[in-house]
């Protein structure tokens, strides 16, 4: 579909008062100007997942200003995720379970989905580029289990980083919603002063479109080490302690914790959650294309809030364009 198509469909939809749904087959992402977010939206007390929302319960606003939504759909774009593993001592020793639950995660993404493997510890290492042979992951995952040693120490913002910068490069349609799923017991230490900043890998992040998503392994080699950083806390000035946790709040992406016996389900969780989110499509009202991050607020109108009560919105909290007018 050209440009110009695409553009006509949204005038005409948009002179009906209608809301397309986002589809694959229309490569939405050829209107460079046209912002694409996805959001999970559930119950705040119970955590529950709500269906059934139009597009009329939400108002989206870019800077403070409110946006119309020219598309909108659940679960109508196609998958690509970067599933990126952590080899360092506490998660190695599970790495057959972790086998075992992207087993069952696979096998809940669509036909049409594809899926990268990467691993780090020290340094990051790409074990299988994008595919949609499942079996594939599965099999380099074995082959991990066997030689799971790349390096000493964690570096995990510079593994966030790659692996963002590989999504962008050879993240397959632009139309497909980026995720890069970590797992990891988010420990991970590096000298102050040395390495990649937050700032840096949250750039980076912003820029590839995509949202970062966390499975925490928790055993007892991960409670051992956060009592010793309870112990410690605030006296090593040598040292930064790093987490995922500022990358999924900035992309509006989601953390399960997980012990080694609940490895298999919750991955399969976090998937399926993957698949319930909501996209929204708009087209910024500015009158210059600037380098430069811009805010995004999501929520609810008054009427959806009396109907539906307190609800949980996680989307990502911005996007940046570059010079030539792309959306980042």
């Amino acid at each position: 579909m050209s440009l110009s198509m695409v553009l006509l469909l949204i005038s005409c939809d948009a002179a009906r008062g209608q809301t397309p749904p986002l589809s694959a087959q229309d490569t939405i992402r050829l209107d460079t100007s046209l912002v694409v977010i996805d959001a999970r939206i559930v119950d705040r007390r119970t955590g529950q997942f709500i269906s059934g929302l139009k597009s009329d319960d939400f108002i989206l606003s870019d800077d403070g200003v409110r946006q119309e939504i020219t598309h909108f759909s659940q679960d109508s774009l196609n998958l690509s995720v970067i599933l990126l593993l952590d080899l360092s001592g506490s998660v190695s020793p599970v790495l057959q379970e972790i086998r075992s639950g992207a087993l069952g995660a696979l096998s809940r993404l669509r036909k049409t989905d594809e899926v990268a493997l990467m691993a780090f510890s020290s340094k990051t290492r790409l074990v299988q580029e994008f595919t949609r042979d499942r079996g594939l992951i599965i099999d380099r995952i074995r082959e991990i289990e066997k030689t799971p040693v790349i390096g000493q120490g964690t570096s995990l913002f510079q593994a966030i980083s790659d692996a963002a910068t590989h999504m962008e490069l050879a993240g397959g349609n632009r139309s497909n919603r980026r995720v890069i799923i970590t797992i990891t017991d988010n420990v991970a230490w590096d000298y102050n002063f040395a390495g990649l900043t937050t700032q840096e890998v949250s750039r980076r992040v912003i820029d590839s479109d995509s949202m970062v998503c966390g499975l925490i392994v928790e055993g007892a080699l991960t409670r051992t080490e956060k009592i010793f950083l309870r112990n410690r806390a605030g006296q090593d000035i040598y040292r930064r302690r790093m987490t995922i946790d500022p990358f999924i709040d900035l992309s509006g992406g989601e953390l399960i914790r997980a012990n080694p016996g609940l490895i298999s389900s919750q991955l399969a969780t976090l998937v399926d959650h993957l698949r319930s989110r909501y996209s929204f499509g708009y087209t910024p009202k500015r009158e210059s294309v600037d380098d430069r991050y811009h805010q995004i607020s999501l929520r609810l109108s008054d009427e959806a809030r009396r109907r539906l009560g307190d609800l949980l919105i996680r989307t990502r909290q911005g996007y940046r364009i570059a010079s030539k007018g792309k959306v980042k």
